[in-house]
């Protein structure tokens, strides 16, 4: 059997950052919206009102002050809170495939390893943007990555941890020398 060893990890992080100011302002803009567009039916008892929030209503539930994100304005926007992200064609690299290449190149470099190196991708998310191509298969190829085996692994929030039983089990029996 092979010793197994994590020996480069990498990291991706959004290029934008919302503060809960930030949040709260908008979300409650868009609940005074609603709750005005839908007066009649919220008093006819058909609708909840929706209730505002606050900085420390979020920051006691979540423990969260900050969130990075990959755009900001649409997820500010009262009239949409939630993100205005471009499709991108089968054809382009996917937006968490690019997250992942990111993430790759740093654990390359960390371990002082080169793409050759690796022979085996595993891509693990709880969701997938498009399941078709396969973003592992989507990161071997923007890595160059040249030789192995790449897969997705999508096993709701457990999807890491199966990734990492799955890649170690790899290296120890033999069938990958790096993943």
């Amino acid at each position: 059997m092979h010793q197994v060893v994590i020996s480069g990890t990498g990291l991706f992080i959004a290029p934008y950052s919302i503060g809960n100011e930030e949040l709260v302002v908008s979300y409650n803009a868009y609940v005074r919206q609603f709750n005005e567009a839908n007066a009649g039916r919220i008093a006819a008892g058909e609708l909840a009102r929706l209730e505002e929030s606050s900085v420390e209503f979020i920051e006691k539930g979540l423990g969260i002050k900050r969130r990075s994100v990959m755009e900001k304005a649409g997820i500010l926007d009262p009239q949409r809170m939630r993100p205005k992200l471009q499709p991108r064609p089968n054809s382009e690299l996917s937006m968490q495939a690019e997250m992942a290449v990111a993430a790759g190149r740093d654990a390359l470099a960390a371990a002082g390893r080169l793409p050759a190196d690796i022979d085996l991708v595993i891509c693990a998310a709880s969701a997938m943007q498009r399941y078709y191509p396969a973003m592992a298969v989507e990161v071997q190829n923007a890595l160059a990555i040249t030789q192995g085996a790449a897969f997705d692994m999508n096993v709701a929030c457990s999807s890491a941890t199966f990734a990492l039983e799955m890649a170690s089990n790899a290296v120890r029996s033999g069938t990958a020398v790096r993943c």
